[in-house]
């Protein structure tokens, strides 16, 4: 009988857990070569941000009280211009029942409690010693208005990004706000270190000519790329022909030699009468090999090997592609925390798709930007057929979609799981005459 895909995700999960090594799961390094890696512990902010209260607007810093003088309700309130804080410059002191212009980003003067933008006084210039505001801004002065506080973003001592964010852009740019340099350490999560085993009699490596009946090997490349982007810390290849005893020995060998926490297979699993990777790991090591009732990535395996874990899969390149996203990406992203957890989400079909009887496919797909389906949810189409050797058009695709098992067709309009995926094709605009 069949897994179920929840199932040997499951098993997937618990056979990573034990190769999880906690000393080798985190790693210092300079915050230079720190993009895209996911922070191991909480950082806390050594300054506030803001590290002063600042104007967040070019327009005259006032104290409220002197907006409620009395008077008559529909009266505009006039005050003299006392003087000017530019950015960068120590905040000076706001004598009473005046206003000072006070740019973007400058410090607020001590006593003043609001801005108001210079747009909404009179004249509307900087370029004046009184100006006149009007009754209805000055109601809706109240303290705080336009005004950035001290650590309203995060407070000194305050965590400033959490176990768990991934240093891109953003979060870089963060850590330069509060004075994080290039070579001021971070703790990131570090994956494992990785065992990667393609080949077969018939697997040729990329750049040498092709000979009758053989092919490039495709999957040793894309298994190396696909495990660095999910956070493995090293990646080691080995390319290995159908001899049972040779697979043995230089599978032992790599693996005495070095601190490999995972191995993974491509290939050599199903029912053919050369199936080494099967034949060899079902004698040598504790493993389970079967089938997944889904489309592409049907036959797969897992266990251990000298107490290393080993995800066996299959060797066609798109099953290969497939069972990364759905088995090893959640498996990486639970155990070591390398890596983000595949995000599934939801879109219409563009296209009619026929189920397979007893099997969940895994068409590879293209969300259509800016195209909408029923009630505005966006539309994905199929790219390519479903067989697993059409690398070309996976490597066209920017979703998986999940469709359910059944022997009927889903019409235009089916709500589908998708899950996003790297690649796909940027589409250009045609130029204009």
């Amino acid at each position: 009988m069949s897994r179920s895909i929840e199932l040997h995700a499951s098993a997937v999960r618990a056979t990573l857990a034990l190769g999880y090594d906690a000393a080798a799961a985190s790693v210092e390094v300079p915050l230079a070569r720190a993009q895209g890696g996911v922070l191991a512990r909480d950082l806390s902010a050594p300054i506030p941000l803001p590290p002063f209260t600042n104007s967040q607007m070019d327009g005259f810093a006032v104290r409220t009280a002197d907006l409620r003088l009395g008077g008559p309700a529909e009266a505009a309130i006039t005050l003299p211009v006392s003087g000017m804080q530019a950015a960068g410059s120590a905040p000076s002191v706001l004598a009473p029942a005046t206003a000072a212009a006070v740019m973007t980003g400058a410090a607020l003067p001590r006593g003043a409690d609001a801005v108001i933008p210079v747009e909404q006084v009179t004249p509307p210039s900087f370029d004046t010693d009184r100006i006149a505001i009007s009754a209805a801004v000055a109601i809706g002065s109240v303290p705080g208005t336009f005004v950035r506080a001290e650590g309203s973003d995060v407070a000194r001592g305050a965590v400033a990004l959490p176990a768990g964010t991934v240093l891109g852009p953003a979060a870089l740019g963060a850590c330069a706000a509060l004075g994080m340099g290039d070579t001021t350490t971070v703790t990131v999560r570090r994956g494992p270190s990785v065992l990667v085993i393609t080949g077969g009699d018939e697997v040729l490596a990329p750049g040498e000519p092709l000979k009758p009946g053989a092919i490039h090997d495709a999957n040793g490349p894309l298994l190396s790329s696909w495990l660095r982007d999910a956070g493995a810390c090293s990646v080691t290849t080995l390319s290995v022909t159908d001899d049972p005893d040779e697979f043995s020995r230089r599978l032992r060998e790599c693996v005495e030699s070095s601190g490999i926490h995972l191995i993974v297979t491509s290939g050599g699993i199903s029912a053919g009468a050369f199936e080494v990777v099967r034949v060899s790991l079902e004698r040598e090591a504790q493993m389970w090999f079967g089938h997944v009732a889904m489309q592409p990535g049907g036959p797969q395996g897992c266990g251990q090997y000298r107490g290393v874990p080993v995800i066996c899969l299959p060797g066609n390149p798109v099953s290969t592609w497939v069972s990364c996203e759905v088995f090893l990406r959640p498996a990486l992203a639970h155990v070591w925390g390398c890596c983000a957890p595949p995000l599934w989400s939801s879109a219409v079909l563009a296209e009619p798709v026929r189920g397979l009887p007893g099997r969940t496919q895994l068409r590879r797909g293209v969300l259509e930007t800016g195209a909408e389906g029923a009630a505005g949810n966006p539309a994905v189409r199929c790219v390519g057929g479903a067989s697993s050797h059409l690398l070309m058009s996976a490597a066209r695709a920017n979703v998986l979609l999940r469709i359910p098992a059944g022997d009927h067709e889903l019409p235009v309009g089916t709500r589908v799981h998708i899950l996003p995926v790297h690649g796909g094709t940027i589409a250009q605009e045609a130029a204009s005459e």
